[in-house]
């Protein structure tokens, strides 16, 4: 089962847990724990991102960490969060985070939620998230948001389990069909259904088969304006595309680093 579905109709959607005193328990499986952040695990974040899809490269994951926690070095330390294998190696993250300015009353911020692709599956998914939201709570949080989208359909459903509900539905509401006709969650019963042919997107569509064509899966790719970039098992490739009359051309490769 794909964790990450590119070719879904890319929607921002945002959930709320409104009562951080009641967290569903959730153990974690033997022989894992959970560590706090400490000083350069910056280099395991980013390799967990990277590694879950999250990111293409490196760079874009070393650009994400200082643009959302370069500020806030310090408060990493009680804020984010590990999980550990028995080899002491770092496999997942998630970070219990805040608003700088609260949204309603609404004050903490759930952050960056990850596993590496080889550990996705082993249950360690509820457990960080439970974990996350008692520290956020510990850290004086009653209640909290988080941002996703409709790509990583998946990982919505766990956040729904896990007593999160849908916010602004209205203003994401496509987001919320797609989300419901992937998982009949019982929480969506109010949403009304889509057909399939609305929720996938053809630019993105036709780039996976152009893409799974050229390279052997698995393989992580992001369509951006006017280009595809692909991570082939650490190699990096860029493709400049039109899109016309829902129609891909591909117009040539780009070199990683002439590009704009």
């Amino acid at each position: 089962m794909k964790t990450i579905d590119r070719t879904l109709k890319y929607v921002d959607l945002y959930l709320v847990n409104n009562d951080l005193d009641n967290i569903k328990e959730y153990q974690l499986p033997k022989g894992y724990k959970f560590v706090s952040f400490t000083d350069g695990d910056e280099k395991y974040w980013v390799e967990i991102e990277l590694s879950s899809g999250e990111f293409l490269t490196k760079q874009e994951g070393e650009q994400a960490f200082q643009e959302y926690y370069a500020n806030h070095y310090k408060e990493l330390k009680e804020r984010c969060i590990f999980i550990e294998n028995e080899q002491g190696e770092k496999v997942a993250t998630a970070t219990a985070f805040y608003l700088e300015s609260p949204i309603d009353d609404i004050t903490g911020d759930f952050h960056w939620l990850a596993i590496k692709k080889e550990y996705q599956g082993k249950h360690l998914s509820k457990p960080l998230i439970r974990e996350a939201l008692k520290k956020m709570r510990k850290l004086g949080h009653k209640k909290t948001i988080l941002h996703t989208q409709t790509h990583t359909w998946l990982a919505v459903k766990l956040y729904l389990d896990m007593g999160f509900e849908p916010y602004k539905i209205k203003e994401s509401y496509i987001g919320w069909q797609i989300i419901k006709k992937l998982t009949n969650h019982e929480k969506l019963s109010n949403i009304s259904d889509i057909e399939i042919n609305d929720m996938y997107n053809p630019l993105y569509i036709q780039t996976y088969e152009f893409l799974k064509n050229k390279f052997k899966e698995p393989f992580i790719y992001k369509v951006y304006d006017e280009q595809i970039g692909i991570n082939d098992n650490g190699q990096i490739h860029y493709y400049k595309y039109n899109f016309e009359e829902e129609k891909l051309k591909i117009v040539g490769e780009i070199n990683e680093y002439n590009r704009r």
